[in-house]
Protein backbone atom coordinates (compact mmCIF):
# COMPACT_ATOMS: atom_id res chain seq x y z
CA UNK A 1 0.00 0.00 0.00
CA UNK A 2 1.29 3.44 -0.96
CA UNK A 3 -0.26 5.25 2.00
CA UNK A 4 1.80 8.41 1.60
CA UNK A 5 0.71 9.16 -2.00
CA UNK A 6 -2.53 11.00 -1.14
CA UNK A 7 -2.61 14.29 -3.06
CA UNK A 8 -4.13 16.95 -0.83
CA UNK A 9 -3.66 19.72 -3.38
CA UNK A 10 -4.95 18.47 -6.74
CA UNK A 11 -4.79 20.65 -9.81
CA UNK A 12 -8.44 21.05 -10.88
CA UNK A 13 -9.47 21.05 -14.55
CA UNK A 14 -13.07 21.52 -15.68
CA UNK A 15 -13.92 18.84 -18.27
CA UNK A 16 -15.29 20.76 -21.28
CA UNK A 17 -15.79 23.66 -18.89
CA UNK A 18 -18.37 23.58 -16.14
CA UNK A 19 -20.98 21.30 -17.68
CA UNK A 20 -23.53 21.23 -14.86
CA UNK A 21 -23.81 25.01 -14.82
CA UNK A 22 -23.14 25.95 -18.46
CA UNK A 23 -23.23 24.17 -21.81
CA UNK A 24 -20.05 22.23 -22.52
CA UNK A 25 -17.30 23.78 -24.63
CA UNK A 26 -18.70 27.30 -24.50
CA UNK A 27 -17.13 30.59 -23.52
CA UNK A 28 -19.61 30.85 -20.66
CA UNK A 29 -18.58 27.45 -19.32
CA UNK A 30 -14.88 28.25 -19.36
CA UNK A 31 -15.48 31.64 -17.77
CA UNK A 32 -17.50 29.92 -15.04
CA UNK A 33 -14.50 27.68 -14.35
CA UNK A 34 -12.28 30.72 -13.96
CA UNK A 35 -14.77 32.49 -11.71
CA UNK A 36 -15.14 29.55 -9.32
CA UNK A 37 -11.36 29.19 -8.99
CA UNK A 38 -10.57 26.13 -11.09
CA UNK A 39 -6.97 25.90 -12.25
CA UNK A 40 -7.84 25.03 -15.80
CA UNK A 41 -10.35 23.75 -18.32
CA UNK A 42 -10.26 21.04 -20.95
CA UNK A 43 -11.63 21.68 -24.43
CA UNK A 44 -11.92 20.00 -27.82
CA UNK A 45 -10.76 21.51 -31.11
CA UNK A 46 -11.78 20.90 -34.72
CA UNK A 47 -10.51 22.53 -37.91
CA UNK A 48 -13.44 23.36 -40.19
CA UNK A 49 -13.24 23.29 -43.98
CA UNK A 50 -13.15 27.10 -44.05
CA UNK A 51 -9.94 27.07 -41.99
CA UNK A 52 -11.51 28.15 -38.70
CA UNK A 53 -10.56 26.36 -35.47
CA UNK A 54 -13.62 25.82 -33.28
CA UNK A 55 -14.25 24.43 -29.81
CA UNK A 56 -16.73 21.55 -30.01
CA UNK A 57 -17.02 17.88 -29.05
CA UNK A 58 -19.90 16.19 -30.87
CA UNK A 59 -20.69 12.50 -31.07
CA UNK A 60 -18.95 9.58 -32.72
CA UNK A 61 -15.72 7.79 -31.95
CA UNK A 62 -12.37 9.55 -31.77
CA UNK A 63 -11.64 8.17 -35.25
CA UNK A 64 -14.90 9.66 -36.61
CA UNK A 65 -15.57 12.55 -34.25
CA UNK A 66 -17.90 15.51 -34.69
CA UNK A 67 -21.23 13.81 -35.37
CA UNK A 68 -24.22 16.17 -35.01
CA UNK A 69 -27.13 13.72 -34.62
CA UNK A 70 -27.36 13.69 -30.80
CA UNK A 71 -25.77 17.07 -30.16
CA UNK A 72 -27.88 19.08 -32.58
CA UNK A 73 -30.68 16.65 -33.49
CA UNK A 74 -29.76 16.71 -37.19
CA UNK A 75 -27.70 14.56 -39.53
CA UNK A 76 -24.17 15.39 -40.57
CA UNK A 77 -20.80 16.16 -39.10
CA UNK A 78 -19.33 19.43 -37.86
CA UNK A 79 -16.54 18.98 -40.42
CA UNK A 80 -19.09 19.35 -43.22
CA UNK A 81 -19.74 22.96 -42.22
CA UNK A 82 -18.11 26.37 -42.44
CA UNK A 83 -17.98 28.46 -39.29
CA UNK A 84 -20.80 30.68 -40.54
CA UNK A 85 -22.92 27.53 -40.83
CA UNK A 86 -21.74 26.12 -37.49
CA UNK A 87 -22.75 29.33 -35.70
CA UNK A 88 -26.34 28.69 -36.75
CA UNK A 89 -26.51 25.22 -35.14
CA UNK A 90 -28.97 24.71 -32.28
CA UNK A 91 -28.08 22.35 -29.44
CA UNK A 92 -30.54 19.61 -28.48
CA UNK A 93 -31.91 20.35 -24.98
CA UNK A 94 -33.17 16.76 -24.64
CA UNK A 95 -29.72 15.23 -25.03
CA UNK A 96 -28.69 13.81 -21.64
CA UNK A 97 -25.00 14.55 -22.17
CA UNK A 98 -25.89 18.20 -21.68
CA UNK A 99 -26.10 18.29 -17.89
CA UNK A 100 -26.85 22.01 -17.61
CA UNK A 101 -30.44 23.34 -17.53
CA UNK A 102 -32.21 23.08 -20.92
CA UNK A 103 -32.85 26.81 -21.07
CA UNK A 104 -29.09 27.29 -21.05
CA UNK A 105 -28.48 24.54 -23.62
CA UNK A 106 -30.73 26.17 -26.24
CA UNK A 107 -28.79 29.43 -25.96
CA UNK A 108 -25.44 27.77 -26.59
CA UNK A 109 -23.15 28.88 -29.40
CA UNK A 110 -20.02 27.25 -30.78
CA UNK A 111 -17.00 29.49 -30.14
CA UNK A 112 -13.80 29.77 -32.09
CA UNK A 113 -10.62 28.61 -30.40
CA UNK A 114 -9.27 32.15 -30.67
CA UNK A 115 -12.25 33.53 -28.70
CA UNK A 116 -11.70 30.99 -25.95
CA UNK A 117 -7.96 31.64 -25.86
CA UNK A 118 -8.45 35.38 -25.58
CA UNK A 119 -10.89 34.89 -22.68
CA UNK A 120 -8.37 32.63 -20.94
CA UNK A 121 -5.59 35.13 -21.52
CA UNK A 122 -7.62 37.66 -19.54
CA UNK A 123 -8.66 35.28 -16.75
CA UNK A 124 -5.40 33.33 -16.45
CA UNK A 125 -7.20 30.00 -16.86
CA UNK A 126 -4.93 27.16 -18.00
CA UNK A 127 -6.19 25.12 -20.96
CA UNK A 128 -5.92 21.46 -21.89
CA UNK A 129 -6.50 21.49 -25.65
CA UNK A 130 -7.59 18.13 -27.06
CA UNK A 131 -6.81 17.89 -30.78
CA UNK A 132 -9.82 16.31 -32.53
CA UNK A 133 -10.29 15.53 -36.21
CA UNK A 134 -7.75 16.01 -38.99
CA UNK A 135 -5.34 18.86 -39.53
CA UNK A 136 -5.61 20.44 -36.08
CA UNK A 137 -2.02 20.19 -34.89
CA UNK A 138 -0.18 22.90 -36.80
CA UNK A 139 -2.87 25.62 -36.91
CA UNK A 140 -3.66 25.14 -33.21
CA UNK A 141 -0.02 25.45 -32.16
CA UNK A 142 0.50 28.43 -34.44
CA UNK A 143 -2.55 30.22 -33.00
CA UNK A 144 -1.38 29.63 -29.43
CA UNK A 145 2.07 30.90 -30.39
CA UNK A 146 0.66 34.00 -32.10
CA UNK A 147 -1.31 34.88 -28.98
CA UNK A 148 1.70 34.31 -26.73
CA UNK A 149 -0.07 31.67 -24.63
CA UNK A 150 2.23 28.65 -24.61
CA UNK A 151 2.60 29.00 -20.84
CA UNK A 152 -1.18 28.50 -20.46
CA UNK A 153 -1.71 25.59 -22.84
CA UNK A 154 -1.12 21.85 -22.97
CA UNK A 155 -1.95 19.90 -26.15
CA UNK A 156 -3.38 16.39 -25.90
CA UNK A 157 -4.83 13.61 -28.06
CA UNK A 158 -5.99 10.01 -27.98
CA UNK A 159 -4.35 9.67 -31.38
CA UNK A 160 -0.74 9.79 -30.29
CA UNK A 161 0.38 10.47 -33.86
CA UNK A 162 -0.93 14.00 -33.36
CA UNK A 163 1.26 14.75 -30.37
CA UNK A 164 4.19 12.96 -32.02
CA UNK A 165 3.76 15.33 -34.97
CA UNK A 166 3.65 18.30 -32.62
CA UNK A 167 6.82 17.14 -30.90
CA UNK A 168 8.61 16.71 -34.23
CA UNK A 169 7.66 20.29 -35.13
CA UNK A 170 8.34 21.74 -31.67
CA UNK A 171 11.02 19.73 -29.81
CA UNK A 172 11.09 21.95 -26.70
CA UNK A 173 9.37 19.78 -24.06
CA UNK A 174 9.23 22.49 -21.42
CA UNK A 175 7.63 25.09 -23.67
CA UNK A 176 5.30 22.74 -25.58
CA UNK A 177 3.52 20.50 -23.09
CA UNK A 178 1.68 17.49 -24.48
CA UNK A 179 -0.59 14.86 -22.95
CA UNK A 180 -0.97 11.26 -24.13
CA UNK A 181 -4.60 10.29 -23.53
CA UNK A 182 -5.53 6.67 -22.81
CA UNK A 183 -8.94 5.00 -22.57
CA UNK A 184 -7.66 1.61 -21.50
CA UNK A 185 -4.11 1.23 -20.27
CA UNK A 186 -1.88 -1.09 -22.33
CA UNK A 187 1.11 -2.70 -20.67
CA UNK A 188 3.46 -0.47 -22.63
CA UNK A 189 1.59 2.79 -21.95
CA UNK A 190 4.71 4.56 -20.66
CA UNK A 191 6.72 3.52 -23.72
CA UNK A 192 3.93 4.77 -25.97
CA UNK A 193 3.80 8.11 -24.17
CA UNK A 194 7.58 8.44 -24.45
CA UNK A 195 7.56 7.53 -28.15
CA UNK A 196 4.97 10.25 -28.78
CA UNK A 197 7.11 12.84 -26.99
CA UNK A 198 4.46 13.44 -24.33
CA UNK A 199 5.20 15.32 -21.14
CA UNK A 200 2.01 14.15 -19.40
CA UNK A 201 0.03 10.91 -19.21
CA UNK A 202 -3.75 11.25 -18.98
CA UNK A 203 -5.56 8.13 -17.75
CA UNK A 204 -9.30 7.49 -17.54
CA UNK A 205 -10.28 7.95 -13.92
CA UNK A 206 -11.23 4.31 -13.25
CA UNK A 207 -7.90 2.99 -14.54
CA UNK A 208 -5.83 5.03 -12.08
CA UNK A 209 -4.04 3.10 -9.32
CA UNK A 210 -1.31 4.19 -6.91
CA UNK A 211 1.10 1.89 -8.74
CA UNK A 212 0.36 3.30 -12.20
CA UNK A 213 0.52 6.91 -11.01
CA UNK A 214 3.80 6.28 -9.18
CA UNK A 215 5.23 4.69 -12.35
CA UNK A 216 4.14 7.71 -14.41
CA UNK A 217 5.90 10.09 -12.04
CA UNK A 218 9.00 7.90 -11.81
CA UNK A 219 9.24 7.99 -15.62
CA UNK A 220 9.29 11.79 -15.54
CA UNK A 221 5.73 12.46 -16.70
CA UNK A 222 3.03 14.55 -15.05
CA UNK A 223 -0.24 12.71 -14.39
CA UNK A 224 -3.89 13.51 -14.95
CA UNK A 225 -7.11 11.54 -14.42
CA UNK A 226 -9.91 12.38 -16.86
CA UNK A 227 -13.56 11.72 -16.16
CA UNK A 228 -16.04 10.59 -18.78
CA UNK A 229 -19.01 12.67 -19.91
CA UNK A 230 -22.22 12.89 -17.83
CA UNK A 231 -24.02 9.97 -19.55
CA UNK A 232 -21.10 7.58 -19.11
CA UNK A 233 -20.40 8.72 -15.54
CA UNK A 234 -24.03 8.12 -14.57
CA UNK A 235 -23.84 4.64 -16.10
CA UNK A 236 -20.54 3.85 -14.35
CA UNK A 237 -21.90 4.85 -10.95
CA UNK A 238 -25.16 3.00 -11.48
CA UNK A 239 -23.53 -0.24 -12.60
CA UNK A 240 -19.96 -0.37 -11.28
CA UNK A 241 -19.31 1.98 -8.36
CA UNK A 242 -22.09 1.60 -5.84
CA UNK A 243 -19.98 2.73 -2.87
CA UNK A 244 -19.52 6.31 -4.10
CA UNK A 245 -21.73 8.95 -5.68
CA UNK A 246 -21.50 10.34 -9.19
CA UNK A 247 -18.51 12.65 -8.89
CA UNK A 248 -19.18 13.43 -5.25
CA UNK A 249 -16.46 14.09 -2.69
CA UNK A 250 -16.08 10.39 -1.88
CA UNK A 251 -15.35 9.55 -5.52
CA UNK A 252 -12.83 12.36 -5.83
CA UNK A 253 -11.26 11.30 -2.52
CA UNK A 254 -10.72 7.81 -3.93
CA UNK A 255 -8.83 9.26 -6.90
CA UNK A 256 -6.70 11.52 -4.70
CA UNK A 257 -5.53 8.39 -2.88
CA UNK A 258 -3.77 7.28 -6.07
CA UNK A 259 -1.51 10.34 -5.92
CA UNK A 260 -2.66 11.68 -9.29
CA UNK A 261 -1.60 15.30 -9.74
CA UNK A 262 -4.39 16.69 -11.94
CA UNK A 263 -8.08 15.81 -12.23
CA UNK A 264 -10.23 16.70 -15.24
CA UNK A 265 -13.74 16.60 -13.78
CA UNK A 266 -17.33 17.45 -14.68
CA UNK A 267 -17.98 19.00 -11.27
CA UNK A 268 -15.03 21.30 -10.53
CA UNK A 269 -17.06 23.07 -7.84
CA UNK A 270 -17.28 19.82 -5.85
CA UNK A 271 -13.56 19.13 -6.14
CA UNK A 272 -12.79 22.73 -5.21
CA UNK A 273 -14.87 22.26 -2.05
CA UNK A 274 -13.00 19.07 -1.20
CA UNK A 275 -9.64 20.75 -1.77
CA UNK A 276 -10.67 23.56 0.57
CA UNK A 277 -11.53 21.00 3.27
CA UNK A 278 -8.19 19.29 2.79
CA UNK A 279 -6.36 22.60 3.09
CA UNK A 280 -8.18 23.32 6.35
CA UNK A 281 -7.29 19.88 7.71
CA UNK A 282 -3.66 20.37 6.70
CA UNK A 283 -3.54 23.55 8.75
CA UNK A 284 -4.72 21.71 11.87
CA UNK A 285 -2.68 18.50 11.60
CA UNK A 286 0.91 17.62 10.77
CA UNK A 287 0.16 14.02 9.78
CA UNK A 288 1.30 12.75 6.38
CA UNK A 289 -1.36 10.02 6.44
CA UNK A 290 -4.45 10.22 4.21
CA UNK A 291 -7.10 12.42 5.90
CA UNK A 292 -9.98 10.76 7.73
CA UNK A 293 -12.82 12.54 5.94
CA UNK A 294 -16.50 11.97 6.66
CA UNK A 295 -18.81 12.26 3.65
CA UNK A 296 -22.55 12.84 3.56
CA UNK A 297 -24.57 9.73 2.86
Amino acid sequence: MLQSCYNKRPWIVGHRGCVYQQLENTREGFQKCAEMGADGAELDVFLLKCGTLIVFHGGGSDENAGDLSDYCDRPGNILDLTYEEAKKLSFNPKYEEFACPPEITVKGQIPTLEQVLMDAKKSGLQLKIELKGKGTVEPTVELVERLGMLDQCCFSAFDHKKIALLRSLRPDRELYRTGALFVDVPEDYLARAKAAGATEVHLRYDTCTPEKIAAIHAAGFASMAWFRGPISMASDCRENFLDVGNEDESMYDALLRTGVQQMCVNKPDVLLGLRAKLNQLEETTSSDSPPALVFDA
